[in-house]
């Protein structure tokens, strides 16, 4: 087993759900290799203490706020890579998980970029397990389904797991009402894993009141009650820090 990065110019790393601690091996080592960064908005800052001599430009993606365009973000990947700078798109969660990598790949094979992707641990299921809460558990639920706020479909998985969900909760608690009982528990997940980490734990019928920091991911299922038994009677905004202690 190697640890080696094969040589390429552009390498697309998942940054994982946002403490730097979660980034791979791998990842790392991609990052150390960069000379250019390009790296999401919801990538936390820390991740800079990485590398501080690349050059790190911010590239958006920054659910309903600023944005770099797809194509902004090709002709960037393509300019410095056929200077012979190694690059790093870095990228929230995994890369090839509503991140858009796969058309990144498509670019870089259309373009002849030597690239290598470096899967990230996904939000989707990096935040609840860190928080203890699983998505899958025997007796409750028999498997699981990644959908975003934007376009939820899919909705027969016994947990749901929504990510950018914080401009869609009056409508996906409408569709959901369709699918589930009121009384369905859900966890609102902000910052999952970032020192600032927040949690909002409810039931489906009053989902709309729920509050938690971008970016954010919802959970959706009887897996949540989960966490309502490690911290019994937490309901609202709390910090990371505060839930579950003494």
């Amino acid at each position: 087993m190697s640890l080696d990065l094969p040589p390429a110019l552009v390498y697309l790393v998942g940054a994982g759900p946002g403490d730097p601690g979660l980034l791979t091996l791998k990842g790392r080592l991609a990052l150390e290799r960069a000379e250019v960064v390009l790296k999401d908005a919801l990538v936390p800052e820390a991740f800079r203490a990485f590398n501080p001599r690349a050059l790190w430009l911010e590239v958006g993606k920054r659910g309903y706020g600023e944005k770099t365009s797809q194509e902004e973000i090709h002709r960037l990947m393509a300019e410095h890579a056929g200077r012979g700078r190694v690059v790093v798109r870095l990228k929230g969660g995994d890369p090839m998980v509503f991140g858009r990598g796969g058309e990144e790949v498509l670019f870089l094979l259309e373009q002849g970029i030597p690239f290598v992707v470096v899967p990230g641990v996904s939000s989707a299921t990096g935040v609840p397990s860190a928080l203890g809460l699983p998505l899958t558990h025997r007796g409750m639920a028999r498997g699981f389904s990644v959908l975003t706020g934007h376009d939820p479909f899919g909705l027969s998985a016994d947990t749901l797991v929504f990510l950018m969900p914080l401009h869609q909760l009056p409508a996906l608690k409408s569709v959901l009402l369709a699918h589930r009982p009121p009384h369905t528990p859900v966890a609102l997940i902000g910052r999952g894993t970032w020192p600032n980490q927040a949690v909002a734990l409810g039931r489906l019928e009053g989902l709309e009141r729920l509050r938690a920091p971008d970016p954010a991911l919802l959970v959706v299922g009887e897996v949540v009650g989960v966490l309502e038994r490690l911290w019994p009677g937490t309901l609202g905004t709390q910090e990371a820090k505060d839930v579950g202690k003494d």
